[in-house]
């Protein structure tokens, strides 16, 4: 998943041989003003300091809100049918969102007065937060746009908008909003909210916020409630694709990373598609699974998608994390639609050891 501060904070650390005491001083905040450096640091002097961000404007009202403009996507951010990846929309809003969480605001604009030195200001004061929690995300929904189907629709540089959305008791939901920046034309491509649950270091488990965090922003942002993405249940006619959790397919907690839960289940769907194919030899079998024939559960448990449909473009997703799976772990994608619903709607469960880890849902443009 996505590890929003602890982790690149721990890698700029060791990668820069700071002390053990050092580090230590720093993650209690003990080192004052050098604290605050080494923390802008591991942006600035980091990965991120090329990404070439700029126009970071902050907002207090009606919602807390950073304004950015990004470099935007890349050649690698598309599929072979030329439509955006949604991993790739997922990465580049993680990648806003940390270059934000890890940036200090304008001082003009983070209550500076002129002529008074004043402590650097972080949006959502994320970085003492980590200093006290690890955040996880616990759920989030893409939503995309037509416009960025489109291909005389500039896709780089972007202007973001970053908003608080709810402050829960133990969660806190953010929403990711993408522009095209040509003019007074600005088109909305796409919008992912995402929601993070704070864990205690200790017990790794969820942990209520701290009442200086609650009291400072729980009623600010935009939304009544957080984000509620609810498990469903998992049928008992599935299309099965095996996967084992490869070294690309997690993060430096050596956790599967957030977005590769994606990447599994539109691999998934499309073997499922090719298993049923009519021009498929009827001795090619490139994936395995057990029980039933793997075409005829294909077939069984797809009802209506096409690659045509696939091909319009995904318009929504959601996603909940339920449990974590390693480098090396065997997992089964579960893919299926409901025969009552629309046919553009289609349900993945990625399981380990019988139980659901990952849950998703994709709707396709109509």
């Amino acid at each position: 998943m996505e590890r929003m501060v602890t982790s690149t904070m721990t890698w700029y650390l060791e990668k820069n041989n700071i002390s053990i005491e050092e580090q230590a001083g720093f993650r209690r905040g003990s080192m004052a003003k050098s604290s605050s450096a080494l923390k802008n640091s591991v942006v600035v002097n980091s990965l991120l300091k090329s990404w070439n961000a700029t126009n970071l404007r902050y907002e207090e009202s009606p919602h807390p809100t950073v304004l950015l403009r990004i470099p935007g996507l890349t050649h690698e951010s598309f599929d072979r049918n030329w439509n955006p990846k949604a991993t790739s929309l997922m990465q580049t809003s993680a990648t806003a969102r940390a270059y934000v969480f890890h940036t200090a605001l304008p001082a003009t604009t983070a209550g500076a007065k002129e002529g008074h030195e004043t402590e650097e200001k972080y949006f959502l004061d994320w970085l003492r937060l980590t200093e006290e929690f690890l955040v996880f995300v616990s759920s989030s929904e893409l939503v995309i746009s037509r416009a960025l189907y489109e291909n005389n629709v500039q896709k780089w540089p972007l202007d973001m908008r970053f908003v608080l959305g709810n402050v829960g008791n133990r969660t806190i939901t953010s929403t990711n909003e993408f522009y095209t920046c040509d003019g007074d034309c600005n088109k909305l491509l796409w919008t992912n909210t995402t929601q993070f649950v704070a864990v205690d270091k200790t017990t790794r488990k969820a942990a209520k916020l701290p009442d200086w965090y609650l009291s400072k922003y729980k009623g600010k942002g935009y939304m009544d409630k957080g984000l509620i993405v609810k498990p469903f249940s998992r049928p008992d006619v599935t299309y099965v694709h095996p996967h084992v959790v490869q070294w690309k397919d997690t993060d430096n907690y050596k956790h599967t990373n957030w977005t590769s839960y994606v990447r599994w289940a539109t691999d998934a769907l499309h073997a499922a598609l090719l298993l049923q194919s009519p021009s498929l030899p009827s001795h090619y079998s490139p994936y395995t699974t057990t029980g039933d024939s793997v075409t005829s559960t294909a077939k069984a448990a797809l009802h209506g998608i096409t690659e045509d449909i696939i091909a319009r473009g995904l318009q929504k997703m959601h996603i909940v994390y339920l449990r974590e799976c390693l480098q090396g772990e065997s997992v089964e994608i579960h893919v299926w639609q409901n025969s009552r619903e629309e046919k553009e709607l289609v349900y993945f469960s990625v399981v380990k050891d019988g139980e659901d880890v990952c849950q998703i849902k994709f709707w396709f443009f109509t």
